[in-house]
C-alpha cells in the first residue's frame, strides 16, 4: 500500500508541475459541465455505469427511489432549464472486467457529458483481485480521455459498516480513492457518510437493509439507497465548487495491462459447422440482466444438431480472455482449450476444479446474461481459443449461445 501511495504522490507531483497534462478548456471539466446544464437549451447526456448498487436492486423503484433514480431527479431540479438524456449502463454482479468490454457500446457511444463510475464493491473491495485495479484505472482513462468528467462512485455491503466498518483494511477502496486524486474526478464516498450516520444515530443499519429481514446484505433498501445519493450528490457538487478538470496522466498508476481490449463479436464473422446467428432473449430474470441491452445477436449451437456442430476457435491477443452470452436452465456447458491445453472451471478455493464450463440456470430457471473470465494470467502475446460445446446422450435439449470473446492486454 505504501508503494501505492507513493507513486500516487509522484503522479499528482507530475501534475502539479505539468500543465501540459492537464484536459483542454471545458474538457472533462466539472465547471463547464455546470455551466452548460445550468444556461440550458444544450442537450447533455449523463451516463450511470456500474453494478447493482447502480441499478438499484431492491430499490422499490429503481428508476425513482434508488441512487441512480435520485440522482437523475436532483440534477433535473438543479439544471431545470437543461434537456437531460439519461442512459443506464449498469449490469448487476459486474464489475471492471467486463465494463472493458462494454465502455464503448454502453458508454461512449453514446458521447456522455458526465459520467457517475461505480464497480468499487463488485471489483472487490478488499483488494483481493490486484487485475480489477488496472480494469478499472481503464476505465477512468478512457472516459477522462474522451473529455468526459467523472464522478467515482464508492458503495459497500452491509457488511462493511457499523461494528464492520474498517476502510484502512479495504485496499481496494483505498486504492481507488487514490485514483481519484490522481484523475481528479468527483468523489462519492458513501462509507465514512453512511457510517457517519450510523454512528450519530440518524440511521439504523437494519433499516438501511431490510428486505427480507436483512438477509440481502448486498443491496439495501431505499433509506440506503438515499444515503448512497447524497454522498454521491455532495462528491458531484464538491467537485463543481472547486471547478475539477478530470485528467489522464501520462502513465496508468497500476499496471497497465489491458490498454488493448477488443470484443470479438463472432456473429461477425462466418461460424463454424453447426453454429447460426440468433437475435438475444428478450426476457429476463431481472431487468438490468436483459441480455438483449448489452449484446446483439449471438452465436448459437443447438443439441438437437449435435452431429454438425464443430468446435468454436479464435485466435486472440492478451493476457486476459473472456466469453459473453446468454443462456437459460437448459443451457449447454463447454470445454475450453488455450494453446493446446485444456482450461478447467474452477470459481473458487471451495468448488474442486472441473473441465466443463457451466452456462446455465438451472438453479434460478430463467433467462439471463452470463460472463466467464477464462483466464486472466496468460503470457503476453497472441493465443489459439477453442470452445468445445458439451451434448451428453442423456440431454435432449439445449443450447450455448455466446455474443462474444472478449480479450485485453497491453
Amino acid at each position: 500500500m505504501k508503494a501505492f501511495q507513493v507513486m500516487c504522490a509522484v503522479m499528482l507531483g507530475i501534475l502539479g508541475l505539468a500543465p501540459s497534462l492537464r484536459a483542454e478548456p471545458g474538457h472533462a471539466s466539472f465547471e463547464n459541465f455546470d455551466r452548460c446544464a445550468s444556461a440550458g437549451g444544450q442537450p447533455l447526456t449523463v451516463v450511470f455505469f456500474g453494478g447493482s448498487l447502480t441499478w438499484g436492486a431492491n430499490a422499490s423503484d429503481p428508476q425513482r427511489t434508488s441512487y441512480r433514480g435520485l440522482m437523475m431527479d436532483y440534477l433535473l431540479r438543479k439544471y431545470p432549464k437543461a434537456p437531460f438524456r439519461f442512459v443506464d449502463a449498469s449490469i448487476g454482479g459486474t464489475g471492471s472486467k467486463l465494463g472493458l468490454f462494454r465502455v464503448d457500446r454502453d458508454v461512449l457511444a453514446y458521447h456522455p457529458d458526465l459520467v457517475f463510475l461505480d464497480f468499487t464493491a463488485n471489483d472487490g473491495c478488499d483488494g483481493s483481485d490486484p487485475r480489477s485495479l488496472s480494469s478499472y484505472e481503464e476505465l477512468l482513462r478512457e472516459i477522462i480521455g474522451q473529455g468526459v468528467p467523472v464522478v467515482q462512485a464508492y458503495f459497500g455491503f452491509k457488511s462493511m459498516f457499523g461494528a464492520g466498518y474498517h476502510p484502512e483494511q479495504l485496499l481496494g477502496y483505498e486504492q481507488r480513492l487514490q485514483l481519484a486524486d490522481v484523475y481528479r474526478t468527483g468523489c462519492g464516498d458513501a462509507l465514512p457518510y453512511v457510517q457517519g450516520k450510523l454512528t450519530s444515530g440518524a440511521a439504523a443499519i437494519d433499516s438501511l437493509w431490510a428486505i427480507n429481514h436483512g438477509r440481502d446484505g448486498a443491496h439495501p433498501d431505499d433509506p440506503g439507497y438515499r444515503l448512497f445519493f447524497e454522498a454521491v450528490r455532495d462528491g458531484y457538487e464538491q467537485a463543481v465548487a472547486e471547478k475539477r478538470v478530470c485528467v489522464v496522466p501520462p502513465h496508468p498508476v497500476a499496471p497497465d495491462l489491458y490498454g488493448h481490449h477488443p470484443r470479438h463479436v463472432l456473429v461477425d464473422d462466418s461460424l463454424p459447422a453447426g453454429w447460426t446467428r440468433e437475435q438475444t432473449f428478450r426476457t429476463s430474470m431481472w431487468f438490468d440482466g436483459l441480455s438483449s441491452r448489452w449484446m446483439g445477436d449471438v452465436a448459437v449451437c443447438d443439441v438437437a444438431n449435435r452431429v454438425e456442430v464443430r468446435p468454436l476457435r479464435i485466435d486472440f491477443e492478451g493476457t486476459l480472455v473472456g466469453l459473453f452470452g446468454e443462456a437459460d436452465q437448459d443451457g449447454l456447458g463447454f470445454k475450453v482449450s488455450i494453446d493446446g491445453k485444456p482450461v478447467l472451471y474452477a470459481p473458487n478455493a471451495a468448488t474442486p476444479p472441473n473441465d466443463v464450463w457451466p452456462a446455465d440456470f438451472k438453479k434460478m430457471g430463467g433467462r439471463l446474461f452470463f460472463w466467464r473470465v477464462l483466464s486472466d494470467s496468460l503470457t503476453p502475446g497472441k493465443h489459439a481459443l477453442e470452445i468445445d460445446p458439451v451434448m451428453p446422450d442423456t440431454v435432449s435439449q439445449g443450447q450455448l449461445r455466446i455474443e462474444s470473446v472478449c480479450s485485453a492486454g497491453n
